[in-house]
C-alpha cells in the first residue's frame, strides 16, 4: 500500500481519497509534492479501483521507476487498464512536436498523447477513459504546466472546473497538484490560477520546506487543510501539520517536534 503514517493522518475510508471531491496538492521548488502522487495510485490501484494518470510534467517511465522501488509495478495495471497513463509532456507544444513516440505496444507507450490541441479536445480525450461503477481516481500532475506551455487563464479554470463536474458525476476524485512558490506571487495570472484552483478544492495538502532550512532528519513539512468546498457531514478530516522525511522505498510522517531517532 501506500505510505502508513500517511493513511494513517488523512484517516480516509479504506485508506481511498473521498468520492466527488477534489483533492489539491501545492509544492515549490524547494519542497516537490511528486511523492504523494504514488501514495494515491498506490492505494488505489491496490483497492482495486481505476487511476487516469495525465503526466504533464514526467513521462511513464518516472511513475513506473519510482512505484517498483515503492514495491509497486504499475505495467500489469497499464497492460490490463486499471492504469491509464496519458502523456501530456512529448507533445503538448509546438517545440516537442517533432519528439518521436515510443514504439507501439511497448511497456512505455502512453495509453494517449495530448497533443498540441485545444483544452477542448484535451477533456473529450480524457473523458473517453472515464467509466462509471469504478470510483476512478483522476490525476493531474502537474496542472501547473498547462499556463507554462501557453494555455489561458481562463480556459484552463474551466477545463479544471469541467474535469471536477465529470468526477462527481461518475463518483470519482479528482486530484491535481500545483506549485506555490512564493516568487510566483509577483506573477497576477499565476496568483489568480492557483486561487481559483484552491477554491474548487475540498481537501488541501500543502508540502513546504521547512522554515529552519534544512534538516537531517527532516525534509520538509506537509499540512492537511480543509477546502472552500469541504462538507462536513460528507468529508471528515482532521487538520493538521507535520514533518516529513523520504527515505529509499517510503516516506515518513510524523508530529512536529518528534525526532525520527525515536520512532
Amino acid at each position: 500500500m501506500g505510505y502508513a503514517s500517511l493513511d494513517a493522518a488523512l484517516a480516509f475510508v479504506n485508506n481511498l481519497p473521498p468520492t466527488k471531491s477534489h483533492l489539491v496538492i501545492t509544492d515549490t521548488l524547494k519542497s516537490d509534492a511528486n511523492f504523494l502522487i504514488h501514495h494515491f495510485v498506490t492505494n488505489q490501484l491496490k483497492g482495486q479501483r481505476r487511476v487516469i494518470l495525465i503526466g504533464l510534467a514526467q513521462i511513464f517511465n518516472h511513475y513506473f521507476l519510482i512505484s517498483r522501488k515503492l514495491g509497486t509495478n504499475l505495467l500489469p495495471y497499464k497492460q490490463n487498464g486499471r492504469l491509464v497513463f496519458i502523456d501530456g509532456v512529448t507533445h503538448l507544444n509546438e517545440y516537442s512536436l517533432d519528439t518521436p513516440y515510443p514504439p507501439l505496444k511497448t511497456p512505455t507507450t502512453p495509453t494517449d498523447t495530448l497533443n498540441n490541441q485545444d483544452l477542448k479536445t484535451f477533456y473529450m480525450i480524457i473523458k473517453q477513459y472515464i467509466q462509471q461503477q469504478e470510483q476512478p481516481l483522476l490525476i493531474l500532475d502537474d496542472v501547473s504546466m498547462l499556463l507554462s506551455n501557453g494555455f489561458g487563464l481562463a480556459e484552463t479554470c474551466t477545463f479544471i472546473n469541467k474535469l471536477k463536474v465529470l468526477m462527481e458525476s461518475v463518483d470519482g476524485t479528482l486530484i491535481s497538484l500545483i506549485h506555490t512558490d512564493e516568487e510566483g506571487n509577483d506573477d497576477i495570472e499565476q496568483d489568480a490560477f492557483v486561487k481559483s484552483v484552491i477554491q474548487s478544492s475540498e481537501i488541501i495538502l500543502q508540502v513546504q520546506p521547512l522554515g529552519s532550512g534544512l534538516a537531517k532528519d527532516v525534509h520538509g513539512q506537509l499540512s492537511i487543510i480543509v477546502g472552500p468546498k469541504h462538507l462536513p457531514r460528507s468529508i471528515n478530516i482532521q487538520p493538521q501539520s507535520m514533518h516529513y522525511k523520504i527515505l529509499d522505498n517510503n516516506v515518513q510522517f510524523f508530529a512536529k517536534g518528534i525526532s525520527q531517532g525515536v520512532l
